[in-house]
């Protein structure tokens, strides 16, 4: 591999690391807003302790499931809300 080859996976690796940090950072913001009088990683960990406390694994998959719609969700409104500001 030549020199600026290596460069450039190193310039892309970088730019992978940024996009991962934007994302985690969209994702805790969205995650930590306020539903109704709780935040909303309160409510999740709540329903999820309950469904552990009861051994019921279906409802911890349930919980799973939501918990990747919840990160697509925050994914999306982060991105249209930048859209949004950057037209």
């Amino acid at each position: 591999m030549t020199h600026e080859e290596m460069l450039e996976v190193a310039a892309q690796r970088e730019a992978m690391n940024a996009q991962k940090r934007k994302i985690e950072k969209q994702f805790d913001e969205w995650f930590g807003e306020l539903e109704g009088y709780t935040l909303r990683y309160e409510r999740f960990w709540d329903d999820f302790d309950f469904a552990k406390d009861k051994n019921d694994y279906n409802s911890m998959k349930l919980m799973v499931k939501w918990l990747r719609t919840s990160f697509e969700m925050g994914y999306h409104a982060s991105e249209s809300k930048i859209n949004r500001e950057t037209k």
